[in-house]
Parts: C-alpha cells; structure tokens; sequence
C-alpha cells in the first residue's frame, strides 16, 4: 500500500511517501509570504496533485489539527487541509486523519515525542544521512502511522 504522508502548512506543507515499508520520497512544498493567500492554497494543490498523479498512492495520511494559540492560522491551516484532502478525494483516496500524539507514539514509541526526537528516528529507520527539516520529518512520522495504522492498536 502506497502513502501519501501530510504535516500541513501554508508556508511549509511536508510531505513524504512510502511505499509499504520503503521510504519512496520527502520534502516540503513552500509557498512565498508575498502571494495573496488563495494563491498559496492553488500552489499546494497543484503540487499535491502533482505528487498524486507521480506515485498514485492509496492512502491520504494527513495530520489532524490540534489546539492552536493563534486562531487565524488555525483556520489557514484547516483550509490547506480541506484543499489536500480533496485532492485526494478526487483521485479515491482513503484518507486518515491521526492526531499528533498517534502520529508521535506510533513513529517514537513516545506520544509527547519533540521535533528533535521525530527527525532523529526518520534518519534512524530510513538511514537519511542529509538533514532533515522538521516539516518532512513529520511528514514522514504521518505517512509511517499509515503504512502502520492497520497494525496499531
């Protein structure tokens, strides 16, 4: 089962695919501060769509929101979420929505795992020498719980 992992964003949206235990690819699409943001929100989804047609996986893993300080990017946030999850929608897609401490427990062993942590056990399990930004990094902890989550418990 192929997956497309999603650590949201509007200036930095992560993404990582895994093709049952493989790691297949990983980065960050980023989006200029300058665009108006209706803008940044067609970028990622053409870049979703892009990835989507590319490896044509089976399964949407996209970060749930938690609680956040600042309203207005909590709602920017769940507006790029509404985007990528339509784009897989369209191309029948299962979607999984793991709440970060799922994510974080099922890829460290530890629910309240830090940035830190997340990065040094994607280098760990999938032997990524170059350095890995915290963005791809949790994108590559999402599209691990859901290569996974069938087995989770």
């Amino acid at each position: 089962m192929k997956v497309l992992g999603i650590d949201p964003g509007y200036e930095r949206c992560g993404y990582a695919i895994m093709d049952g235990d493989a790691l297949m690819n990983y980065g960050v699409i980023t989006t200029p501060k300058r665009l108006p943001f209706i803008e940044r929100l067609a970028e990622i989804e053409t870049d979703i769509q892009a990835l989507i047609t590319a490896h044509k996986p089976d399964l949407l893993a996209i970060e749930d929101l938690y609680f956040v300080q600042n309203i207005t990017t909590g709602l920017k946030v769940s507006a790029v979420r509404g985007v990528i999850m339509l784009a897989a929608h369209k191309a029948r897609m299962h979607v999984t929505e793991p709440k970060p401490t799922e994510i974080k427990k099922a890829f460290t062993g530890n629910g309240k795992a830090d940035k830190h942590q997340i990065m040094q056990t994607a280098q760990i399990l999938f032997g990524q020498n170059r350095t890995l930004t915290d963005d791809a990094a949790d994108a590559i902890a999402v599209a691990f719980y859901g290569s996974n989550a069938r087995f989770l418990v």
